[in-house]
């Protein structure tokens, strides 16, 4: 499940991770590690991209849009959705997959040192020529908002195929509200002989409400297949804007 984002600006550039499908690990690992408070917490954002990597996959090598909204209750509940454009080359021409969405529940506590994120999505293709939506299970734990590791499992990963993807990230902050980061990762998808590594490394730059992201992406996959290209553009610029709704606090 997923989480970018990418989606909680004035947590810090920590909280956007600039992956799009990765809207509910990216908050967990950052964005809601930070926005618990004395109010119902209600935003949303948008980022714009030349390209979108998922699980050491390229699934849009052109223009990719995203668009998601998350609301976090005091207690640690929060609840989101958010959709994203892909491409994907070995798709059906008369009804291939064009829009990810994902709808996702969740629950967070922290401690001073400790953070941890338990999150259940729903992925959807809407228009999509076969029936491909799966539940994704994740968890995260972070350490001081400076290293995460995420777990996330579906037991109906298209076509009914298990995948568990396994990813550690790390988060240095530098002046000026400047940020560089890396993950190291691991997919698995039963039946389909795809075991990969995979790794991005970044830098990222908050100004307000806007964050930019400049990140590579790469992994030992070489083929193209039905999951993605893993030969697309690496180098992936973001813009990513965030919007507050009422109640929600203009600093953290």
């Amino acid at each position: 499940m997923a989480r970018p984002t990418e989606a909680r600006l004035e947590s810090g550039v920590a909280g956007i991770r600039v992956n799009f499908g990765l809207a509910v690990l990216a908050l967990a690992a950052a964005g809601t590690a930070a926005a618990q408070g004395p109010v119902p917490d209600l935003s949303g954002y948008v980022t714009v991209a030349n390209g979108y990597w998922k699980h050491g996959f390229s699934q849009n090598d052109g223009l990719s849009a995203q668009l998601g909204v998350d609301y976090q209750h005091p207690s640690g509940f929060f609840v989101g959705a958010w959709a994203a454009n892909v491409e994907f080359e070995r798709d059906s021409a008369a009804e291939p997959r064009d829009v990810e969405a994902n709808a996702y529940v969740g629950y967070h506590r922290r401690s001073p040192s400790w953070s941890w994120t338990l999150g259940l999505g729903r992925y959807a293709y809407p228009g999509a020529a076969s029936e491909l939506a799966y539940d994704e299970l994740s968890a995260t734990v972070g350490f001081r908002d400076r290293v995460f590791y995420t777990a996330a499992y579906s037991d109906d990963y298209f076509d009914s195929r298990s995948s568990l993807s396994q990813e550690v990230s790390v988060v240095f902050p530098l002046r000026g509200n400047f940020e560089v980061g890396a993950a190291l990762g691991h997919f698995s998808i039963e039946r389909a002989s795809s075991d990969i590594t995979y790794w991005n490394v970044g830098v990222s730059k908050l100004v307000r409400r806007v964050a930019v992201d400049v990140r590579y992406y790469d992994s030992d996959y070489d083929r193209l297949s039905y999951w993605g290209d893993p030969d697309a553009n690496r180098y992936v610029l973001s813009v990513s804007y965030a919007v507050r709704g009422r109640g929600s606090r203009t600093s953290r």
